[in-house]
């Protein structure tokens, strides 16, 4: 009776996410180059470069699937941003300082990678990136998809609109930052590059490591998975200046491939 009345709860509270992705389709220009990376029937994490407010909401609408994104705690400072953070942008919290508050986080995050299709969304910078390029890649993605052995699949977020970088109020505001964001990104064409999937357990990751009475070897692991993280954002970065560096559009869509488009 109890797990019946959560998915009742949980239904309902999901309407207006549902209504507003749904509605915020109609404004959205993005569009994903290499659909075909992301799987249809299993679970994966995203690992998301983060340069705009807005980069859950157009991922969301972009991909049409559920994603639940891992967040600083910092964004869900009161009853209002935890709303629009849990309801609409659909993000569970984790704290870098009161570390004894990420249990609860960290088993509804392994509770909901346990199901056979969801997408977990993490920012392996840790914040956000105004300043271009990338910043330094934390171990928080490599290490989860390790504890869960779920692949990790790099995406690019090219050509949002980053907003100014201002220490004004309402750039400060997160609500008042976010609801600017998710208009000034409407109507906009975001390009979002699917990376290759970087598997845990793949044989190029493990061989290196056969001895696991090593007690560094799971650290060894993680670096691994990070660095090759890494690596792979590095090169969509470069097919992003490749393709649309030089800003004309007509050439660009004539050399995307039709599913990419």
């Amino acid at each position: 009776m109890r797990n019946l009345l959560k998915k009742i709860s949980d239904f309902f509270y999901s309407i207006p996410r549902i209504l507003f992705i749904n509605f915020y389709k109609i404004f959205s220009r993005a569009r994903i180059v290499n659909p075909k990376k992301l799987p249809r029937d299993k679970s994966v994490i995203l690992a998301i470069n983060h340069t705009a407010d807005a980069d859950p909401i157009i991922l969301l609408a972009a991909i049409k699937k559920k994603i639940f994104f891992i967040a600083e705690s910092e964004n869900f400072g009161n009853w209002i941003t935890n709303f629009f953070m849990r309801k609409f942008a659909n993000c569970v919290p984790v704290f870098k300082e009161q570390f004894s508050k990420n249990t609860k986080s960290f088993k509804e995050l392994f509770k909901i990678s346990k199901k056979k299709n969801v997408f977990l969304g993490i920012f392996p910078e840790g914040m956000l990136n105004k300043k271009g390029g990338f910043k330094k890649f934390y171990k928080g993605a490599a290490y989860f998809s390790y504890k869960t052995k779920l692949p990790i699949i790099p995406v690019y977020m090219h050509n949002t609109n980053m907003g100014p970088d201002s220490k004004k109020w309402i750039w400060t505001n997160r609500i008042s930052r976010g609801i600017i964001s998710i208009i000034i990104n409407s109507f906009r064409e975001i390009n979002i590059f699917i990376g290759k999937p970087i598997d845990p357990i793949a044989e190029n990751i493990m061989q290196e490591f056969k001895d696991f009475t090593d007690p560094g070897a799971n650290k060894k692991i993680i670096d691994s998975i990070n660095s090759a993280l890494e690596k792979e954002f590095m090169e969509l970065a470069s097919e992003a200046d490749n393709l649309f560096g030089t800003g004309e559009e007509e050439l660009i869509d004539n050399e995307l491939p039709k599913e990419a488009r």
